[in-house]
């Protein structure tokens, strides 16, 4: 018997040895990992009401802050077109996060598409409590749950709007005491004019109606978008650049020790998003940052809590319904969840951020525009599992790993003066 193992661990071992001469008798080289690679920057252009920038929102929706203003910002923003809201859960559940999508959007007067999107993560068995306890052994929540709260105390969170399989309509009765009159949300029930019967759906046909032309805010956990690659692998190919919250690259996370909230709730679907090869690769964008950014939670912690006085001007001039909002959701302090704004506003400005990565504000490298590292995620189920990894700039990742660009630093007054505040107001206030 000891004979025979012996004998195919050779004929294995010999293999192996034979197909990497071939692999080199074709003349294919080896690529290696430590080599360096040089620091390409780009200088993307704002878009402008002339020519604005096509946009679609995948959330994991919460009313004002931090999902709901980020897309006021891009509702309301005149060179943003906004093509749709695809709600994926994450903060909430994916009912309750269309409910709050709709009643801001309702709020504001808008006729944006919403799209019910996935329920449970690449892993659906994380909405079993029996399994969230084994996980919590090694990996353990350590304040924000979001909507496996469902899960990681289900005696608590019983109620509908935490029920992953509730529909949208009972639990916006449930939150808000009326019935929905919004006649734009589409599901697998209820597909739109052109047939889009989900998130994904919706995600895949407008890729492919505007190739190149569609910027990804991805603001929730990536369970949405990564069903659409494995739906269309090319759908990435199609996206001309995807910006992401999530991550927490050089600090402590929010949901485990390790791990931000958006990645620790999907951990495989951000994996299989950053490896994700976004864009016109040869692009200049492509080249300097993957057509990838990253806001994490490292610009947020430097950005801090919005600034009171704005928030009470901006209170005091937002629309009726968004005001509501506000003082039910913050009273009269001005809240300090300000995530997804930031991501948010980089699209709409991209110069909005003053140092990238590790850098601090006034390195050189921070006036030479955009540029990335090679990131990536860990998805195994081990006290690291949704922990965020930046290698070292100029070096290349594991083989698989793609470049994106981190935000760390944002001009902080023109973020709330000159693009959140602007797009909050209602322009009857005016």
């Amino acid at each position: 018997m000891l004979k025979t193992a012996i004998k195919r661990t050779l004929i294995v071992l010999l293999s192996v040895s034979l197909m990497c001469q071939a692999v080199m008798a074709d003349g294919i080289q080896i690529e290696k990992r430590n080599s360096t690679d040089p620091i390409v920057f780009a200088n993307p252009e704002a878009p402008t009401a002339e020519n604005p920038q096509k946009v679609i929102i995948d959330t994991d929706m919460v009313e004002c802050f931090d999902d709901g203003v980020a897309m006021i910002l891009m509702d309301k923003t005149p060179s943003i077109e906004l093509l749709g809201v695809t709600v994926v859960a994450g903060n909430s559940s994916m009912p309750n996060g269309v409910s709050s999508a709709v009643r801001q959007l309702e709020a504001i007067g808008s006729d944006t598409p919403v799209y019910e999107g996935s329920r449970v993560g690449m892993r659906p068995y994380r909405v079993n409590s029996e399994y969230m306890d084994a996980e919590e052994t090694f990996a353990p929540n350590i304040s924000w749950g979001g909507y496996l709260r469902y899960s990681l105390d289900p005696e608590k969170y019983n109620t509908i709007d935490m029920d992953p399989y509730a529909a949208w309509q009972d639990v916006y009765e449930y939150k808000y005491g009326e019935s929905p009159a919004y006649e734009y949300v589409y599901g697998l029930d209820n597909p739109d004019a052109e047939g889009n019967r989900d998130a994904v759906d919706f995600l895949i046909s407008m890729a492919n109606k505007y190739p190149g032309e569609i910027t990804l805010l991805a603001i929730g956990p990536c369970t949405n978008i990564a069903r659409a690659i494995l739906e269309d692998p090319s759908f990435p190919s199609k996206i001309k650049e995807i910006v992401y919250m999530g991550g927490s690259f050089y600090q402590e996370g929010n949901a485990s020790a390790v791990s931000e909230f958006n990645w620790w709730a999907d951990p495989d679907a951000a994996k299989m998003c950053v490896r994700a090869s976004w864009g016109n690769p040869e692009s200049e964008t492509g080249k300097a940052y993957g057509n990838q950014i990253i806001s994490g939670l490292e610009v947020s912690e430097h950005a801090g809590a919005m600034p009171q006085d704005v928030y009470e001007k901006m209170v005091e001039d937002t629309y009726p319904g968004i005001r509501e909002l506000f003082i039910e959701k913050n009273g009269d302090k001005a809240p300090s969840n300000i995530w997804d704004v930031i991501a948010a506003a980089q699209i709409i400005d991209p110069s909005i951020t003053i140092a990238w990565n590790d850098h601090e504000v006034g390195d050189e490298t921070s006036v030479q525009g955009v540029f990335g590292v090679y990131v990536d995620v860990d998805s195994e189920m081990t006290p690291d599992y949704g922990r965020s990894i930046a290698y070292k700039e100029g070096r290349l990742g594991p083989v698989g790993t793609k470049k994106a660009a981190i935000q760390n630093y944002i001009d902080v007054d023109r973020f709330w003066n000159e693009i959140v505040y602007p797009a909050m107001v209602d322009p009857e206030n005016k």
